[in-house]
């Protein structure tokens, strides 16, 4: 493991240790906030570098107010600024996570702009799945990945690929839903499939104190493509083509977890960078 691995790992056992009282939580918080800022201290360029991504998305949301009044990115603006702040915080309390498998201290980098763009969508796209929008935030999704393994890869991109992911798919299921452009099971079997997921990466980092199991945790890779297809088919109005696309994508999905999970390694010894 790499010393920032090792602190997360021992860290999360004293917050178990504490019974997961709220002293214990507000012990563990205050400890990732002193993180945060022991790294801002030691790595000046890094956080220079933070505050000016954060800055362009603050700046972006509120000038998405200029935008015509029916644009799913106006009408998300202040949701936009408040979950913009959100992200804010998290990317601070995880910057000791942008290092390489070795332990090598590195930057953001293009694919880590890939993925805070399309976390940067989600107000957007919960407001109204709009295809361009969706279509965009799914080509980020494609692209990250293959940026990372021609560039570098890092603990941050690896976890934080993930949960955007979720977000993203989440939020455009509710635009999608809000428009009407997809049914209510669709809705419901995706959707529980995103919280499951959720779930148990959450139980394997706050409970187990270690990565999830790569097997799992990319299992629903390969229904990607049938996702994205339905929710762009959702956001224009073709309910009977987003059902089917989304219900196929969700069984493909299931099947693909099903049929890595027996095969799987343990993510804490292999790696499991993206």
């Amino acid at each position: 493991m790499t010393e920032g691995e090792r602190w997360t790992r021992e860290e999360l056992a004293r917050l178990s240790a504490g019974g997961w009282r709220p002293r214990a939580l507000r012990s563990f918080l205050w400890a990732a906030q002193v993180r945060a800022n022991v790294t801002r201290g030691r790595r000046a360029a890094l956080a220079r570098q933070e505050a000016s991504w954060i800055a362009i998305g603050g700046l972006a949301w509120l000038a998405a107010g200029r935008l015509p009044a029916g644009s799913s990115l106006a009408r998300a603006r202040r949701r936009g600024v408040i979950w913009w702040a959100a992200c804010a915080l998290m990317l601070d309390w995880h910057l000791g996570m942008l290092e390489t498998p070795d332990g090598r201290a590195v930057g953001l980098g293009a694919a880590d702009a890939l993925t805070l763009a399309r976390a940067w969508l989600v107000p957007a796209v919960a407001e109204r799945a709009d295809p361009v929008l969706v279509l965009l935030g799914g080509l980020t999704d494609v692209a990250d990945g293959h940026v990372a393994r021609a560039t570098r890869c890092t603990r941050l991109g690896r976890d934080l690929e993930g949960l955007v992911d979720a977000c993203f798919t989440g939020a455009a299921l509710r635009g999608a839903a809000r428009a009407g452009g997809v049914s209510l099971l669709p809705i419901a079997s995706e959707g529980a499939r995103l919280i499951a997921g959720t779930l148990y990466a959450s139980t394997s980092y706050l409970v187990a104190g270690r990565a999830p199991d790569p097997a799992v945790r990319t299992s629903g890779r390969g229904a990607a493509p049938l996702r994205l297809a339905g929710l762009v088919a959702a956001g224009a109005g073709r309910r009977r083509v987003a059902d089917r696309l989304i219900a196929t994508a969700t069984v493909v999905a299931v099947a693909e977890l099903l049929s890595r999970s027996g095969a799987s390694g343990d993510v804490a010894d292999a790696g499991g960078f993206r």
